[in-house]
């Protein structure tokens, strides 16, 4: 890395791949047990990318949590292309970053600020927008007019207590409302309040793979039906579903 983007510290990581953390938000952008690796099991493995690509050609990805690329880097090295991916990122000088340290990538070099909230990089079979800004504002303007409809969706924001709107029923809804019929989510968050409001907007879940020190993640769709233990343990459980009306509530009793 040539620079360091402002307010960030590197991070190496046990698989030998380097991370950021965030001043901003005090947290990593991944697990210290490996960014890569964890980005191959919660997202490609965990959203099937290669699969699905197969069988369909051509996808529509959307990454909550753009940071520092890892997710669209390591898609890319596993599609090449025919893949529409669109991220969220609220940290311009990090995207800013990523944009000058990219300047002689083959795909890369021809990302570009098009608005003052949208980079974004294309070829005849491939692009890639990066949507700077708070995504409970951006991604509804956006999905206005471009009318998306995800295939996967990589669940990949800092954590409910560090940025609790990315992990709301309203959130999931919304999600939910511009996901193809056969979409596939998964994100590394396994917490009740999370999972609850994923069945709350109308999402089936599934227990995901751990990490690091994390026992199990969580993969959603909309079709069939929601792990019996994942029900049990939300039965037992007497948090309530993130929602926005709640937030400072779960922020109290986190």
């Amino acid at each position: 890395m040539k620079q360091m983007p402002p307010h960030h510290q590197i991070i190496s990581t046990e698989d030998g791949s380097d991370t950021f953390f965030s001043e901003r938000f005090q947290e990593s952008c991944h697990s210290s047990s490996g960014a890569r690796a964890e980005t191959l099991l919660h997202y490609i493995e965990g959203c099937e990318i290669k699969k699905t690509h197969l069988q369909k050609k051509s996808i529509s990805i959307l990454e909550v949590g753009f940071g520092l690329g890892m997710g669209f880097l390591t898609t890319l090295e596993t599609l090449h292309d025919n893949f529409n991916f669109v991220s969220l990122e609220i940290d311009r000088e990090l995207l800013e970053w990523f944009r000058k340290e990219n300047l002689e990538h083959p795909f890369l070099k021809n990302l570009q600020w098009i608005s003052p909230i949208k980079l974004e990089a294309r070829t005849n079979d491939m692009s890639l927008t990066i949507l700077c800004g708070d995504a409970r504002e951006t991604l509804p303007f956006y999905c206005q007019y471009a009318h998306p409809q995800w295939d996967a969706i990589y669940q990949d924001a800092f954590s409910p207590k560090k940025n609790p709107t990315l992990w709301t029923q309203e959130w999931f809804e919304l999600l939910k409302k511009y996901s193809s019929p056969d979409a596939l989510m998964s994100t590394y968050s396994s917490s009740a309040s999370i999972r609850k409001a994923m069945l709350a907007a109308g999402w089936v879940l599934q227990k995901g793979a751990g990490f690091g020190k994390k026992r199990s993640s969580t993969r959603a769709s909309l079709i069939g039906v929601t792990n019996s233990a994942i029900l049990e343990q939300l039965f037992l459980s007497p948090v309530p579903a993130l929602r926005d009306d709640n937030i400072k509530e779960f922020l109290r009793d986190s």
